[in-house]
């Protein structure tokens, strides 16, 4: 059996990591703890400004203009939570989550994130149609590096 400590300590640990499901089975006793229904305090979510895509577009070339309108139609990046294998399947041999051009909802799961071997869902974390997809399956992607974008609605 686990005892409450052991478990109040699993939980921090999940916090702290951005883990967002577990399945634990120890003599007998097995506890799975699933915080995808929960809101994250780090939203992994974030507005382009358009001032800042005017400023960098600025001193880029033309083929940077895409930046420019981005900002102008209200669109967002879904960001990493944490540092890991992206995944755009949930098995080598399903369809991916999302497409570009689908429709997406605030709890719709885009992509996994593997992480010393624990897959964690990410979330949309908002409504709207995803433009593009940023990195590709199998890559390895940093805390905060962007996914997704997405045209909010």
């Amino acid at each position: 059996m686990i005892n409450v400590r052991e478990l109040q300590e699993v939980v921090s640990l999940m916090n702290e990591s951005g883990i967002q499901k577990l399945h634990i089975e120890h003599d007998g006793t097995k506890v799975i703890i699933d915080k995808a229904g929960i809101p994250l305090e780090d939203t992994a979510v974030t507005e382009v400004k358009t001032e800042e895509v005017k400023a960098a577009d600025a001193e880029q070339t033309p083929q940077d203009s895409m930046s420019v309108n981005a900002a102008d139609n209200n669109e967002k990046q879904i960001l990493s939570p944490m540092v890991g294998t992206f995944y755009a399947k949930p098995e080598a041999d399903a369809g991916p989550f999302v497409q570009v051009g689908q429709t997406v909802e605030r709890k719709d799961v885009v992509c996994v994130i593997e992480a010393m071997k624990l897959f964690n869902e990410v979330n949309a974390g908002m409504e709207g149609e995803v433009l593009e997809i940023l990195v590709k399956d199998g890559d390895v992607v940093e805390f905060g590096q962007p996914l997704f974008t997405v045209k909010s609605h």
